[in-house]
């Protein structure tokens, strides 16, 4: 076995191929051999193969920290893992973007690291970063699941997770929500916020949304592949169904509700975000809130009018109704009747 192997890639006439150098070995110069369009370079002294992803991730498996690469090669196996057990692109953006982040610090191949590198690492997270204890939680989840399934280790068993802030949502009023509306003259504008709203979308599944998700017999709108790679239904607005129609007659029901700049693709979710904040602008809102707390909004309000938690968990789309209870940290009609005792003196 090689005692190293170093990958780089070289692009010719728009075609990406890894560079694959190593001392000579017998096993591993006839697996390259039998790649179809591999090439040997006696001058150079290296393979010539077309890139591929699913290769590279082999390679980085079988020969573990042997392996002299950029951190992008390096974690191949952690991306094809995730693919396999069909996480969700977020997911997988976020458990490479940590890993490659820690890596870089370490400047060490993955399979060198020890759990000492991990602990000063997310010490010195905790020490200079001031993140919330939901990204410290998130940053855990990817290390321990690239160290732990990929790499084979048993690391960061015993690092304590830090407590969950209680933290209770920015709430806006049926007043702020109208005005933020009504505060846009482009109606496909509007009718993006308030579908957001009558419906408590996720931006990121509202931007999804096709004519075929559409029930109107039954009032609903399947969310498809929500959080969690899940299916579920939420409320049609009523008050949306004559424009929803118009867009649907024109485009047809294949066609996203909300298209995007680039042909055949949907609304962006920074795109969304951008027109609440002008909307938000606009409507003289000053409260540091985003379009996510439109989702909030549509919860407090059905809370206000006597929905339950627990229908309110399912058109949310809340895995765990405790999720859903810290909106009635936010509605508590009992103290609306209670009087202040510095109004008795």
């Amino acid at each position: 076995m090689p005692q190293s192997i170093k990958i780089g890639s070289i692009w010719e006439n728009g075609i990406c191929f890894s560079i694959i150098s190593f001392p000579f070995d017998r096993e591993l110069y006839l697996k390259l051999s039998k790649i179809p369009r591999s090439s040997w370079d006696p001058n150079l002294k290296h393979w010539k193969i077309p890139f591929s992803e699913a290769f590279l991730s082999d390679l980085v498996s079988e020969y573990k920290e042997k392996i002299d690469s950029e951190v992008e090669i390096l974690l191949l196996p952690l991306k094809t893992e995730l693919l396999r057990r069909n996480y969700s692109r977020k997911t997988l953006r976020s458990y490479l973007q940590y890993n490659r982040a820690f890596l870089k610090y370490a400047k060490k191949n993955p399979y060198t690291i020890t759990e000492s590198d991990l602990n000063v690492y997310l010490d010195r997270i905790l020490y200079e970063k001031n993140l919330a204890s939901n990204s410290i939680k998130s940053l855990l989840q990817a290390l321990k699941f690239y160290y732990n399934i990929i790499i084979g280790t048993k690391y960061l068993r015993k690092y304590a997770h830090p407590k969950r802030e209680k933290r209770i949502p920015e709430s806006l009023s049926r007043n702020e929500v109208t005005r933020i509306m009504g505060s846009l003259p482009n109606p496909k504008h509007r009718l993006l916020l308030r579908i957001c709203y009558g419906g408590g979308f996720r931006v990121s599944e509202l931007v999804k949304l096709k004519g075929n998700d559409l029930d109107w017999e039954k009032k609903s709108i399947r969310i498809r592949q929500g959080k969690g790679n899940k299916d579920r239904f939420t409320l049609l607005p009523s008050s949306c169904r004559k424009d929803l129609s118009e867009l649907i007659n024109r485009f047809g029901k294949e066609s996203w509700i909300f298209p995007g700049q680039i042909p055949n693709q949907h609304l962006t979710v920074r795109t969304a975000e951008k027109i609440f904040e002008m909307a938000k602008k606009k409507a003289g809102i000053t409260k540091e809130v985003s379009i996510h707390d439109l989702r909030h909004a549509f919860a407090i309000h059905l809370l206000e009018s006597g929905t339950s938690i627990k229908m309110i968990q399912r058109l949310l789309g809340h895995v765990s109704v405790k999720t859903t209870e810290i909106y009635a940290r936010i509605v508590d009609p009992m103290v609306s009747k209670i009087r202040s005792p510095l109004d008795e003196l």
